[in-house]
């Protein structure tokens, strides 16, 4: 009667690991590949060489090491043994081999030889709205690959009316992490709000026919209160207006692009250059209003090249005449590695703010699941639940920051203070279990 017992545990057993195995492969990471191949398991980390993910193969574990270029779309699954992981169990990624990846080869023939006399010039697009159309990660695998490859010249060509503050303040820290690689220029078909940020950013600026640069009322934050909102933007404004002035441009204009109450003037000094003022006192009778005090300053073609505030094009927005207007003579085009990268990672990017989005609200919607509990039990699900949202959340926060988005959570209205979060989970189950029991 024992064997028989010991017997039917041990198939119980059997099975209930079978359905742990397929439950945590249903829940893995996938990654699909071009020809329609998909490997499940764990990603353990991707750039744009290359995945690697750990998964199985004819039931053995391996590490594959997949060329990116072969991968049309990773999904990250959420794998119960993430929320459950152990911060303080050691890792043991370090300790598998890696197979070879046949991505060297790829690259090795993408690249670019840059030949001696001539710039090598990347065109990167910013096309759409920031935080939505344009995110950090395809800026920095762009310059990434620009600097691998001798790229001498990046031109940003610019058509966004603006967007999330907190996309255009993390692009920003990508482009100054490779301030002297290359010189970076800004091309803009159309720059307001948020875009000005980068653009101010940039070696150069250079305004194409029609084009129109600033508008960056509420530049960072809405808070309702008008006096605060002004104190704010007043604040950033003078930040930007430094780090435009670091960069060779006219830091005077940030201000009027950001805040109202600022003005730009312009006058002719004692050698008949124009000059700018940001008061009417102590400057010519005869000066010139480029910005009032009671408009925000959105910078026109014409004015640009009229007081040259920036470079103008005249003839077209072509990179040839890009090139013109800057007196580049010699040029080669760097390939549309740039439009491709930046388009790819737009779907990557989406899919974990959609994900993060959704672990707020559901932990919060969760927390007030537990305001309105009227029993031991219902409490104990919400705050359960809590805490694996919090899993799910330090997840998806680590691969924001791998995508160079560590800011993302300024987007939402609510983001969840994981240590605050865990303490008050602790402390509540200990209430609870004092009060009803174990």
């Amino acid at each position: 009667m024992l064997n028989r017992q010991n017997c039917f545990s041990s198939v119980r057993m059997l099975a209930l690991a079978a359905t742990m195995a397929l439950t945590s492969v249903a829940l893995g990471d996938e990654v699909i590949m071009r020809d329609g191949t998909v490997h499940t398991g764990t990603v353990v980390s991707r750039d744009r060489r290359s995945v690697i993910i750990d998964t199985e193969i004819h039931g053995i574990s391996t590490r594959l090491t997949l060329d990116r270029n072969n991968v049309r779309s990773i999904v990250m699954g959420e794998t119960e043994t993430e929320a459950e992981t152990d911060e303080s169990t050691p890792s043991i990624e370090n300790s598998i081999p890696s197979l070879p990846s046949a991505s060297e080869k790829k690259e090795d023939e993408r690249k670019v030889l840059k030949r001696d006399g001539y710039n090598l010039i990347l065109e990167v697009p910013l096309k759409g709205t920031f935080g939505q159309d344009i995110y950090p990660l395809g800026i920095a695998e762009s310059l990434a690959y620009a600097k691998e490859v001798g790229v001498t010249d990046v031109v940003f060509r610019i058509n966004s009316g603006g967007g999330e503050v907190w996309c255009s303040s993390d692009m920003v820290e990508i482009m100054n992490n490779y301030r002297g690689e290359f010189k970076m220029h800004m091309l803009i078909e159309s720059a307001i709000s948020a875009s000005i940020w980068p653009s101010f950013t940039c070696d150069t600026i250079t305004m194409a026919p029609g084009s129109d640069f600033g508008g960056a009322v509420v530049y960072r934050m809405n808070t309702g209160n008008l006096e605060v909102d002004k104190k704010m933007n007043s604040i950033y404004a003078n930040k930007l207006s430094s780090a435009a002035e670091a960069n060779g441009h006219l830091g005077i204009l940030v201000p009027a692009m950001i805040v109202s109450d600022n003005s730009v003037y312009a006058y002719k000094d004692a050698n008949g250059e124009w000059a700018f003022s940001n008061t009417t006192e102590g400057i010519p009778s005869n000066y010139e209003v480029i910005d009032g005090p009671d408009t925000i300053l959105t910078l026109k073609h014409s004015q640009a090249k009229k007081y040259g505030l920036t470079y103008v094009m005249e003839e077209g927005r072509s990179l040839e005449e890009f090139c013109k207007v800057h007196g580049i003579e010699k040029w080669d085009n760097a390939g549309d590695y740039g439009t491709q990268i930046v388009e790819e990672s737009v779907e990557d990017c989406k899919r974990v703010r959609d994900q993060l989005e959704a672990t707020i609200t559901g932990f919060y919607g969760e927390l007030g699941q537990y305001g309105g509990a009227r029993t031991f039990r219902t409490a104990g699900s919400a705050l359960n639940s809590m805490k694996k949202y919090m899993g799910h959340y330090k997840r998806y926060m680590k691969q924001a920051e791998e995508m160079h988005m560590p800011s993302i959570v300024d987007s939402f209205d609510q983001a969840i203070d994981v240590t605050y979060w865990q303490n008050w989970i602790e402390d509540t189950k200990k209430d609870l279990r004092r009060m009803y029991g174990p």
